[in-house]
């Protein structure tokens, strides 16, 4: 018994940690928003190097630029690439954020996990296979500093999955695969809170969904917090928003092997 309530304490204790350190990044977020509306700030940090541009119209030219560079690939790909390359960015996110969260807890507890996570690793490595990857594999967790960059590790292409897919696809394929794996992350984590927890990256959100050639209607909802919701509201806002984004990724693998318009 004594074993028994020792796990269920560590469990709770790296609970409050992630939580505690998840309300810090909003909080951060929410006092450079304050910072960057006085007059002048943005354009004093854009010139020094600290903060990228957030000039929608360069955005827009670089999503031209990707739609150019995959116009070939997406020519001669099968139908439903698009959404087989969401799709498996998506499997893998949600594995990483599901089993990660329990990466410090007992071994009982990450086994659960695991075993929660096995019908998305399967739907993963189907996926993968379908789009001739071969194996693959969500970014391992192993301690809470790992689980807390998920998100930047992903974008380094720690496991060189989106290298591979560019390469064997096209740019706008990394770009839905990259945006499914935040997608996935931000479901696992609204999922298993009843939407109690809801810190989705809306930066990395809004950038693969412009690069991909998604427009704002389909990606907003998916990248905004709660306000004034329930935990119900944030659950049923969710699914309601991925069954859309999926719906426009679906859309635009049927009209063929043209670019997605803008």
């Amino acid at each position: 018994m004594q074993t028994r309530v020792s796990g269920w304490s560590e469990t709770w204790r790296v609970l409050a940690y992630t939580l505690a350190i998840a309300l810090g990044f909003i909080a951060l977020s929410r006092l450079q928003l304050a910072l960057f509306s006085l007059p002048g700030t943005a354009q004093l940090l854009q010139r020094s190097g600290l903060m990228e541009p957030r000039d929608e119209g360069a955005l827009l030219q670089q999503a031209d630029a990707v739609a150019e560079a995959s116009r070939q690939a997406l020519q001669r790909l099968p139908l439903g690439h698009r959404r087989s390359a969401l799709h498996l960015g998506y499997e893998l996110g949600y594995i990483s954020q599901t089993v990660g969260a329990y990466a410090t807890s007992p071994p009982e507890a990450q086994a659960v996990a695991v075993q929660h996570a096995e019908a998305h690793r399967l739907r993963a490595q189907a996926l993968a296979q379908g789009l001739g990857l071969g194996e693959v594999q969500a970014l391992p967790v192993r301690n809470l500093r790992e689980f807390n960059q998920l998100t930047q590790r992903y974008e380094d292409d720690e496991n060189g999955l989106a290298r591979r897919i560019e390469s064997q696809m096209s740019p706008l394929h990394r770009h839905l695969y990259l945006l499914g794996v935040h997608l996935g992350g931000e479901a696992a984590r609204v999922e298993s809170s009843g939407g109690r927890f809801a810190l989705p990256p809306a930066a990395p959100i809004r950038r693969h969904a412009v690069l991909a050639g998604i427009g704002p209607e389909h990606w907003r909802a998916l990248a905004q917090e709660p306000q004034n919701e329930t935990p119900a509201q944030v659950l049923q806002r969710y699914r309601a928003a991925l069954q859309a984004l999926d719906a426009e990724v679906a859309r635009q693998d049927a009209a063929g092997g043209a670019p997605p318009a803008r």
